[in-house]
């Protein structure tokens, strides 16, 4: 039979032999030496009463209060439970539903801060147009609160609520935005502070030079002057213009004024300062050139400065029907509207004005738009611009009309600083056979023989006397071409120095057969007779023979058939 003792130190509790009875045991837990007596044996049955069982360790739970004692009423909270609990309440959101949310809220705080810059008349957002503008505005507004719904709709609750307010204000602020002139706002604009005094005198209408310094910010200009001199340095005033308008600007006065660098620009308010720095341009010249998109309000000429105001409709891009009537050639409006735009300060709707008219036959404005495009070979140094504008001039420019000299000069100066010469230049040259080509051609040819050698051979024998001395040249390139040129139109006169330069070759030098072919052709053409020009208008009466002194003249037998004069053979 066994016993159930406890150890009175640890508590803890064994099963023993009943032959332990009496006797001293060891505790295997805590090595407790105690004797199996009533104390340490507990008594096992069926049901334990509060008190039967005397354990240190239940001290601290303390007893409960008997029915008769009377005890505090305790009220205890109702926990409340949510019937319709799903697992996205409990689950954390996935990491691309965190990135979709904050990118949301991010686009539409960005286009929000964006809106309101364009409110206060900063940027291209306050310049566009009020339908374009909402349009615009909804599409954002859409893609920022798609982005925060897929975030998690009812996790987000606070941020979904942010996110559609913010949407909401981006909505009325464009809508509500002044839509006034694309080019000048309009006097309703948003500002901050309080309204400034017109520096203006009433009567007068013009502001003082003290009061424009103040009002332009003089102090770019001041610096300009330190550097590069009083002289050197002019600036335009605009109190209001687009910004997006600057670039073209910035374009056309480097462009046009030669200045070192690109005019620098400084915004004011609802307009700008640009400061062209290093140039000798003097204010007629100037004014002439600002007088193509702006107007001249004030000139301070003791500050070098300039007040314009930008005409807004000469800037603009095209709208797409202006796009289609401008490559419509059909249109009756098509020349007229591509002459305007050659009148453009974009260069590149200037080259595109002369590509257009170079792909139509000139039936209006011929000599008109012939000298624009003489004035543009000036324009810009760009040579594919130049290319294109002599190949509009080859369609529109007349004989005699001075397109020849003006681009033969021009020619003369690319030489002369180095620069390259386009193709189509030349080309035009050698269609008009123009006087002083024969030089020009030489020089390019010599520097590069291969590129050349067509519009060389396309001026015939007039080049004859320039490309002679290339034969024995040390130059190999040249010599090869030369002895090709020859062969197509040299004459009578190149045959001695061909026939000394066959004889003084190597036999074994592949010079040789390019003489021997050289020599070959130009005797094959020496029996040949020049050809002809055919008359206007054949006349239908034979001419009268004049019969030869000493001589019969020859009765025509009437059966024999009247041959026609033999035609003379075209010279090949």
């Amino acid at each position: 039979m066994s016993l159930r003792i406890q150890c009175p130190a640890c508590q803890r509790q064994f099963t023993v032999n009943e032959d332990l009875r009496g006797r001293t045991v060891e505790c295997g837990s805590c090595e407790k030496q105690f004797v199996v007596d009533e104390e340490s044996i507990v008594n096992e049955r069926d049901r334990y009463f509060p008190g039967d069982i005397k354990k240190p360790g239940l001290a601290h739970y303390g007893v409960a209060p008997a029915p008769s004692e009377s005890a505090n009423q305790v009220d205890f909270a109702t926990a409340m439970y949510s019937q319709t609990a799903s697992a996205a309440d409990v689950i954390p959101p996935a990491p691309g539903r965190t990135i979709a949310g904050v990118a949301g809220m991010g686009v539409l705080l960005l286009y929000l801060i964006v809106v309101v810059f364009g409110w206060m008349g900063q940027g291209f957002f306050g310049e566009m147009e009020t339908p374009k503008r909402i349009l615009l505005s909804g599409f954002v507004v859409a893609i920022g609160l798609l982005l925060i719904f897929s975030g998690g709709a009812r996790r987000q609750k606070q941020t979904i609520l942010g996110g559609i307010a913010v949407a909401v204000a981006a909505l009325g602020l464009s809508v509500f935005m002044p839509a006034g002139d694309p080019i000048v706002r309009t006097t309703a604009s948003f500002r901050l502070g309080p309204v400034e005094k017109s520096g203006e005198d009433p009567a007068s209408g013009r502001m003082s030079e003290g009061e424009a310094r103040i009002a332009m910010t003089y102090a770019p200009i001041e610096r300009a002057i330190d550097v590069y001199g009083l002289e050197s340095v002019w600036a335009l005033w605009a109190p209001k213009m687009g910004q997006h308008f600057r670039y073209q600007i910035q374009r056309y006065l480097q462009r046009k004024t030669g200045a070192p660098a690109r005019p620098a620009f400084y915004p004011r308010e609802q307009g700008g300062l640009v400061v062209i720095e290093g140039v000798s341009i003097k204010m007629p010249e100037l004014i002439s050139l600002v007088e193509r998109f702006a107007n001249v309000e004030e000139v301070y000429e003791d500050l070098r400065v300039v007040k314009i105001e930008v005409k807004g409709e000469n800037l603009v891009e095209p709208s797409s029907e202006l796009e289609a009537k401008l490559n419509n050639r059909a249109s009756e409006s098509f020349i007229v509207l591509n002459r305007k735009e050659l009148e453009h300060i974009d260069i590149d709707r200037v080259k595109d004005a002369a590509q257009r008219l170079s792909t139509v036959e000139p039936t209006r404005f011929r000599s008109e738009i012939a000298a624009r495009f003489v004035e543009l070979l000036d324009e810009d140094s760009d040579t594919d611009f130049r290319s294109t504008i002599c190949k509009a001039i080859m369609v529109w420019s007349s004989p005699g009309d001075g397109a020849e000299k003006a681009v033969v000069l021009l020619v003369s100066d690319l030489l002369a600083s180095e620069e390259s010469v386009s193709k189509s230049m030349i080309e035009f040259l050698v269609d008009r056979r123009s006087a002083g080509l024969v030089p020009l051609l030489k020089q390019l040819w010599i520097q590069a023989p291969l590129n050349w050698e067509g519009e060389v051979i396309a001026m015939g024998s007039e080049m004859e006397s320039v490309i002679v001395p290339s034969i024995d040249s040390s130059n190999r390139a040249c010599q090869r071409s030369a002895l090709l040129i020859l062969r197509r139109v040299g004459t009578e006169a190149s045959l001695p120095l061909l026939q000394r330069s066959l004889e003084s070759s190597d036999r074994d030098s592949d010079v040789v057969l390019l003489l021997e072919r050289a020599i070959e052709a130009i005797e094959s053409r020496r029996g040949e007779p020049a050809e002809a020009p055919e008359p206007e208008v054949q006349s239908l009466v034979p001419p009268e023979t004049v019969p030869v002194p000493g001589t019969e003249p020859l009765e025509a037998d009437g059966e024999e058939e009247q041959r026609e004069p033999e035609s003379i053979p075209p010279n090949n």
